[in-house]
Parts: structure tokens; C-alpha cells; sequence
């Protein structure tokens, strides 16, 4: 590897740290990313982005994401621009490009709803750590993002949940239909 093409692979390394902290991805997610910073440089980064510290404790797990079945539309439309952007296979490996691509698309379409910090509302993924846990998750193989033949939508499932593995937006549309509420 000449000189030349360690640069500017360092210098890749720094713009996708950069954008992906931009966004307020932890630093923890970005340290298994970006190897050429210390986890000391992440925080200060973060830090003079947002004038603020870098968000502490466990990252999110996929199936502590949704609380309402209306979650889940939203789930699977993030996972369904993510997957249309992706130049890869998303279910072997993320594209982070397409990940950074699918959360400015889907905050741009939901404007004044993507919160950072508690309380979260029905919209989900309601932050880029969210957004990642689950192409993470679609990755690993513990969510998956499936076709509905009944109403032709995509519809995202997330196995070992209380959640049965249908498409929510039937089953939304079946309780509608009867007069209930779908938050159960």
C-alpha cells in the first residue's frame, strides 16, 4: 500500500466517521466501524458536533424497538428504502452508505417527528442508532423485511417478540375494519 492510498483511506475512514457521527450514531457502534480513531477522538468529535456528550449505556436491541404495531410500518419502511438503496445484499451484509441514505430519507419524510432522547413516539426507528440496530438486525437474521400477497406491501417481522411474525398492516386493517383499537 503506497503512502498515498493510506491517506486517503485515513482520510475515508475520518469523513465516515464524521457523517455517522453527525447523525448522533453512538460512539461505541462507530468505534467497530472506524478503526484509525481512538474512542477518546469519537467523543471529542461528537462533542464539538453537538455540544453535548455522546449517548451512554446498552444499545438498543431490534425487538425492544416497537411498542405499537403502527411501529412497524414505519420499521418496514425504513428497511424497505434501506433495502432499495443498498448495493449489496442487505440480509449478508450492511451498507452503511445506503443505511446514512435510508435515515435522511425517512427523516425528511417525517419531519419533527425523529426525537432523539425519550419519549419516543409511535414513529420508529426514532433516532440513527434505531436505524442501525435494525439493518444490524436484518444482517444477523433476527428481523427480516417480507412481502404481504393479501395487501402487496412489505411488511417487517422481528422473530423472538411478542409480535406474530404478519403483516401488521392486515392485521391493522382487519381490528380498523371491527372498530377496535390496533395497539394491542
Amino acid at each position: 500500500m503506497t503512502l498515498l492510498s493510506a491517506y486517503q483511506s485515513g482520510l475515508k475512514e475520518h469523513n465516515l466517521a464524521y457523517e455517522l457521527l453527525k447523525r448522533k450514531l453512538r460512539t461505541s457502534i462507530v468505534r467497530q466501524i472506524i478503526k484509525v480513531l481512538r474512542p477518546k477522538d469519537l467523543r471529542y468529535i461528537y462533542y464539538s458536533l453537538h455540544k453535548e456528550r455522546p449517548i451512554s449505556g446498552v444499545i438498543p436491541s431490534v425487538e425492544a424497538i416497537p411498542q405499537t404495531r403502527e411501529s412497524f410500518m414505519y420499521m418496514a419502511l425504513f428497511a424497505s428504502i434501506y433495502r432499495s438503496a443498498s448495493r449489496v445484499d442487505i440480509k449478508t451484509d450492511m451498507d452503511i452508505n445506503a443505511i446514512v441514505f435510508a435515515w435522511d430519507y425517512f427523516c425528511k419524510t417525517f419531519p419533527g417527528h425523529i426525537r432523539e432522547r425519550r419519549p419516543y413516539g409511535r414513529i420508529r426507528p426514532a433516532n440513527f442508532d434505531e436505524a442501525w440496530v435494525i439493518a444490524h438486525a436484518i444482517k444477523n437474521g433476527s428481523a427480516d423485511l417480507q412481502y404481504c400477497s393479501a395487501c402487496k406491501k412489505n411488511f417487517f417481522i422481528i422473530y423472538c417478540t411478542n409480535y406474530p411474525p404478519i403483516c401488521q398492516i392486515c392485521v391493522m386493517r382487519n381490528v380498523n375494519s371491527k372498530g377496535t383499537t390496533a395497539d394491542s
